[in-house]
């Protein structure tokens, strides 16, 4: 079409003083265009925005086609200014999909990257292009007149076309209208471009995010049985060097079980799916209880720890497992990059209204140029141990920090000269403190009727072994279908189910037994994965709790405490 209409003579018709060559429409269309370009929104709606923009006033008609996965054309938008026309663009999409037989000069202009402009198009440049009499009787009733498709380029690449027609309104394009739609599709080239990229990245972000989730979920199943271990030689009479080595034992399941912790959190907060729940702290006991956490590697360590605090209470809105896990790992931080012999402080105070805490020590401290960047996500500094740990732990600090609408600063007079992180946290007028949720209730002992179904048959055992030392009566069933097949399933006062079962997962299993008319006892869900949406998965599909593995003695009562009768002596 384009070759035979480029031997004419580019005559213009009278009606060339169209509304496109006044600079109001050009004005009034680069200032829509840019609104657009502020909102947040897909490239395909952003593009079918930009379409809209172009009809009436630059086109009678606009279509706009992009490269997609495999080299082939997806038609992101076509608008034309009379609706009943639009309708048939449609019709005439289906009869005559954009192929490169019967679109021709769509495909030139794409694989070239050459735009062609039809000043006036013909009865005869429609007949040329044509290709069957189907084709050449729906083409004359679009009617064009005056055609430009012009490629969208970006970094020496076509990513797609911009196709612009008159018709019935009888205007036609001049060259300075070529030019510039030919200009603003070199602008759209390099949006569209970012736009993918941007797309691409956080792709790629949310692909990692669920590979850390999904590495966080694998590391701890088979961590489950070795709590359940650890669990059980702690119930047992040792000697005072058998306790001590147990200690050493925890303290590095519980760093590992940590640094799961924060790789989940990690995925958390990206997402932003992490929750709080707040009530009143005295902050005091909440640091307290974090110093106990790291007690045995201050001591094994060979560091001198002074805590200091007002004699007045600090009262904190604050959920106390988020912001205990804060001042955990600043602590556990100032421990790592401290040396044997060295000193750590931890300083409470009150400024205005303001509780701070102030964590300093007397370590290896930090590069001035890497001052800036210490709260980034897998930031790793220039120290000596600078390999040490994953650089997600400062972020995370930060992050649950903010969301307790509080503030954190790091400073430090550079390398060897110790560090010091600063916490503000706002104080509550609410002094009514919430009971603690880690004060010793006093031994527990459960007599329970349990079932624990599990795959995994070592992870299943050794749980059944550490309930039935508690005092509970507890077996184990290893797939969903023993559970189904379990005629005294109404003996058991509670049941504890793996959700990544083979065959029959726990969801289909609790689905099950809800089915069945007669309600079960409490079903309560085991898994690695321990997002919000993944409690709330398992809630929806009926069960009554949700536990994250590894799970202890502790996160045992407290569950059995919520759901169920539990003796305490």
């Amino acid at each position: 079409m384009a070759q035979l209409a480029s031997k004419k003579k580019n005559t213009l018709s009278a009606i060339d003083i169209s509304r496109f060559n006044s600079r109001e429409d050009k004005l009034r269309f680069m200032l829509e265009s840019a609104k657009i370009l502020s909102t947040k929104v897909d490239f395909r709606t952003w593009l079918l925005q930009k379409a809209k923009l172009t009809v009436p006033s630059l086109a009678d008609w606009c279509a706009i086609d992009v490269l997609v996965e495999h080299n082939g054309l997806e038609r992101i938008a076509i608008i034309h200014q009379d609706e009943r026309m639009t309708e048939y663009l449609f019709e005439f999409e289906k009869r005559f999909p954009t192929t490169e037989k019967n679109s021709a000069d769509l495909y030139e202009v794409i694989r070239t990257g050459k735009p062609q402009f039809v000043p006036v198009v013909t009865d005869e440049t429609i007949r040329q292009g044509a290709r069957s009499p189907e084709h050449l009787k729906a083409m004359q009733r679009l009617g064009l007149k005056s055609l430009m498709i012009i490629p969208i380029c970006a970094r020496g690449k076509t990513l797609g076309a911009l196709s612009l027609g008159y018709a019935k309104s009888g205007r036609v394009y001049t060259q300075s209208a070529f030019e510039f739609f030919q200009e603003f599709c070199n602008d759209l080239g390099v949006i569209l471009d970012n736009s993918r990229l941007s797309d691409e990245i956080s792709k790629r972000d949310k692909a990692k995010d669920l590979f850390l989730a999904s590495l966080s979920h694998e590391l701890r199943n088979p961590l489950a049985p070795i709590k359940s271990a650890l669990e059980l030689l702690k119930l047992r009479e040792t000697t005072t060097d058998v306790r001590e080595e147990l200690d050493n034992i925890e303290h590095q399941f519980d760093h590992l079980a940590k640094l799961l912790g924060d790789l989940l959190d990690v995925t958390r907060f990206t997402q932003a799916k992490i929750e709080i729940v707040p009530h009143t702290l005295e902050l005091r006991k909440l640091v307290e209880r974090s110093l106990k956490a790291n007690d045995a590697l201050l001591r094994t360590s060979d560091i001198t720890l002074h805590f200091t605090y007002p004699s007045t209470p600090l009262p904190v809105w604050a959920d106390d497992t988020r912001l205990e896990q804060a001042a955990s790992n600043l602590i556990n931080n100032a421990v790592k990059f401290t040396p044997s012999g060295g000193s750590i402080w931890v300083d409470l105070s009150k400024e205005d209204e303001w509780a701070v805490m102030k964590i300093r020590d007397n370590g290896e401290g930090i590069d001035p140029i890497d001052l800036p960047n210490i709260f980034e996500i897998y930031f790793q500094g220039r120290g000596k141990n600078n390999a040490s740990g994953l650089g997600i732990g400062l972020a995370l600090v930060q992050k649950i920090v903010e969301l307790h609408k509080g503030s954190i600063t790091a400073r430090s007079g550079g390398r060897g000269k110790g560090s010091e992180f600063v916490i503000k946290l706002p104080i509550t007028d609410i002094i009514s403190f919430a009971s603690e949720s880690g004060s010793d209730r006093g031994a527990q002992r459960m007599d329970q009727r349990v079932l624990v179904v599990d795959d995994n048959a070592q992870a299943a055992d050794s749980l059944v072994k550490l309930l039935n030392k508690l005092g509970c009566r507890a077996e184990a069933l290893y797939s969903g279908a023993e559970v189904l097949a379990h005629k005294g399933l109404s003996d058991f006062d509670i049941i504890l189910l793996d959700i990544g079962m083979p065959h029959m997962d726990g969801y289909k299993v609790v689905r099950a037994l809800r089915a069945r008319g007669i309600p079960p006892p409490p079903v309560i869900a085991l898994t690695g994965y321990g997002l919000l949406e993944d409690k709330q998965k398992a809630l929806d599909a009926g069960f009554s709790a949700h536990l994250t593995k590894p799970i202890g003695i502790k996160e045992l009562v407290e569950v059995f405490r919520e759901l169920l009768p539990v003796t305490v002596i």
